[in-house]
Formats: C-alpha cells, structure tokens, sequence
C-alpha cells in the first residue's frame, strides 16, 4: 500500500514448463513472503490502485492495461517504461495459468485488494480452470506482515471457488466499470455473501464519491485530522489511517490528495510546504513530510458543512469507469446511504 513498486519480477513459467501452483498476490511484500514460504510456488504480484484513476470497460484486458501505465505514469507511480515492463509482465505472467496445476489467490480484506481480486476473478471466469484447481485464500490482516508461520496456517484456510462466486466477481467488476456508479451502488441491495469482503469494499469505495459537502470521505478525514492539529503531514496520513476498519490507501495515493486540497485555487489547507510531494527527490521530500498543514478558512466553512468543495474546486477526476465532472458530479450521502444523481437534491 505504499505506491506502485518498479522492481521487475522473476519470470513465470512459460509453456512446457508444469509447475506445481501459481500464487496471486497484491504486491511484492505480500508477494515475496509467499515465494519464501510456499515452497516450489511461483508468485505473480499484482500491482494496481484500481481505487483511483479509470478504469472503464475496455474490450481486452490489454486495452484497460494501456490506459492504467497511462494514469500510473501520470500520476508519478515511477516512469512510465517501468510501469509498462511490470504490467504487460503481469498479464503475459497471468495468461501463462494453464500450465500449473493449480492457481492460489492471496487477497486481503480491504478496498485495494478486493478490486484487485474482481479483476483477477473477472479474467478466470472468461478462462475456466478445472473445478477444485482455482483456490482463494482471504485474510482480514495483511499478508505482508505475517510471520512466516502464520502463512502455513493461513493456506490450511483455502476455499476452491465455485462458478457462482466467479459470476459475483464478474458482475461486480462489470459493475465497477460502467459510466456511472448506479450498477455499483444497487450492489448494496444484491446478495454479495458469496465474496464475503466485497459488500464492506462496495461501500467503502461509495464513499469515496463527493459527499453532500463535495468531499470524500478520505478528504473529509483529512479536513478533521488537520484541524485537531497541529501535527506534522506524516502524523495526518497516519491519523486518517487508523480512522479506516481495513487500511488500503498508500502513502502515494494519500499525498496526491493532500496536495489537491493544499494547491488548489481555492485551497482548503494552507502550510505544506514544498509541495507537490517529489518522491523522487528526498531534499524535498523531507520538508514536506514534516511541515504542519492547517485549515483555511473556505476549509473550516467547507468542514463546518457550510460549503461545498467539488463547487469551488471543479471535480475531474476518475471512479472506477464514472469520470466525474463539473457537469456531472455524482455524489453519495453517507448518512443515508444513497447515491445522488448530478442535479438532484442531495
């Protein structure tokens, strides 16, 4: 959860070589544990923050993979041929399944993983393995941070999955991608006990839509944690997440954030100093990470619910295949639990 890592993966096998199982995985950290500790495994780590940037319906998987080195790259995920090299790997690692015994996924339970394991469901429902060969391990910790005994006893927990539950994950993903997030939303009135993480990640992922006050709820979140300052910008990142049930946002995707509500035109923190975030240059870095945001006062109006911040600020940015615009800014009323068309009443 701490950004998009560059570092390239040993290869998959290729056709003709028979391995025992494939591990999926979301990430190196996850993934590297699980390389040492299933022994003759080869792990795929997939890494993608599906939570922000597009992710429309695209014909292949190979379209919707363009159009993610595009966001990633743009977004400062690392350079943009890197990112290329580690997802066109992924897919060509993903299209090689047929030739192992067996393929286990090792997900966890929070927003970033669940998506994550959507798409990689969509893709074996398109490509049916044997029954009994296709096996889900899900955890409500992160994987990453097990001790290397706890990964024995979490594989003794593995469930073969079922066509139904591949029908689920197919209809949620297709649901995620469409161009507003109706489909999405009536989710919440559907059965989804088969995937038993994805009803709290369709929620979560809900909020994220403006509120009735033109915030996420990660915005909102921040707004707070800044205001019961003064705390240094690592403290607030920190702050949010432990508002979270199951943390999914990395420190990356965080800092973006805070930058757009800090260099706005109108902006609702003021105090960061040296941004935007450079990772990549740690002089900077290090100033910003330790300055001490604060409120505005259109931030504090904004909090106070006296504002409305996707107004001032002009939304344009991607959820899942909805692009919210100015003109089109699709809202959810968390105290409700409703979602509010652009124009309508929240």
């Amino acid at each position: 959860m701490c950004g998009f890592p560059t570092r390239a993966s040993r290869p998959i096998a290729g056709a003709g070589d028979v391995t025992a199982d494939l591990v999926i995985t979301n990430g190196d950290v996850a993934g590297e544990l699980l390389r040492n500790t299933l022994q003759g495994a080869e792990v795929l780590p997939w890494r993608d923050v599906l939570y922000e940037g597009p992710v429309p319906l695209t014909g292949t998987l190979e379209d919707l993979t363009k159009l993610r080195v595009e966001h990633l790259a743009a977004s400062g995920g690392g350079e943009r041929a890197a990112i290329e090299f580690e997802l066109t790997a992924r897919d060509r690692g993903l299209a090689t399944s047929p030739n192992f015994d067996r393929v286990m996924l090792w997900f966890e339970h929070d927003l970033y993983d669940q998506l994550q394991l959507l798409q990689v469901l969509d893709w074996f429902a398109a490509n049916p393995r044997d029954p009994g060969s296709l096996v889900l391990v899900q955890t409500e910790d992160f994987i990453g941070r097990q001790a290397p005994e706890v990964i024995g006893s979490l594989a003794g927990t593995e469930e073969a999955l079922i066509p139904e539950q591949l029908d689920l994950a197919r209809h949620a993903w297709t649901a995620f991608r469409q161009m507003t997030p109706e489909t999405w939303a009536a989710l919440l009135g559907e059965d989804l006990t088969g995937l038993r993480f994805l009803r709290p990640s369709v929620l979560r992922m809900l909020e994220e839509l403006p509120g009735v006050d033109g915030l996420s709820r990660t915005e909102r979140e921040i707004l707070k944690a800044v205001q019961a300052g003064p705390a240094m910008a690592v403290a607030v990142f920190m702050a949010v997440q432990n508002q979270e049930d199951a943390q999914f946002m990395g420190d990356w995707s965080f800092w973006r954030l805070l930058d757009q509500l800090a260099l706005a035109e109108e902006p609702l923190i003021e105090g960061l100093n040296a941004a935007p975030f450079r990772h990549d240059v740690p002089e900077f870095a290090e100033p910003y990470l330790k300055s001490t945001p604060r409120l505005t006062a259109l931030g504090q109006e904004v909090l106070d619910g006296g504002g409305d911040w996707a107004a001032h600020f002009g939304v344009d940015r991607w959820w899942g295949g909805t692009h919210l615009t100015r003109d089109s800014v699709w809202r959810w009323n968390g105290a409700e639990e409703r979602l509010v068309a652009p124009g309508a009443a929240a």
